[in-house]
């Protein structure tokens, strides 16, 4: 159980230095609180990127937060794209956006208590 622990923060640390690296991305700035979570970082424990092409949204979570939904709205608040993920199965997501996104489009996590969001391009 230790081994399977210290070999999770391994590969969260590795991803928090890949991860920008891989393509043109910039990082989206998240609003709001999420609680109960056991960190000595006082930080989310979400971070996520859009690549400059538009098409993938990259998520990483920096510890178990059960199950996720992640949903994108354009401007009128209409669902472009919507997702439940298991972080306690992965730590590491890239969701394909079937539309390109906007300057205004807006992500919204949530786990039915806590909520974040930001927009995909900080405006």
């Amino acid at each position: 159980m230790i081994m399977a622990k210290n070999k999770l923060w391994c590969m969260g640390l590795i991803l928090l230095f890949v991860l920008p690296c891989f393509a043109e991305t910039k990082e989206i700035a998240f609003e709001g609180e999420w609680q109960k979570v056991k960190s000595i970082i006082p930080k989310l424990p979400i971070r996520a990127w859009v690549e400059d092409s538009n098409n993938s949204l990259l998520l990483e979570f920096s510890s178990n937060l059960g199950i996720i939904d992640v949903i994108v709205t354009n401007s009128t608040g209409n669902v472009m794209y919507k997702q439940s993920i298991d972080t306690k199965v992965t730590s590491f997501t890239t969701i394909s956006l079937n539309k390109d996104v906007r300057q205004d489009d807006i992500i919204y996590i949530t786990d039915g208590n806590n909520k974040i969001y930001g927009y995909l391009f900080n405006n």
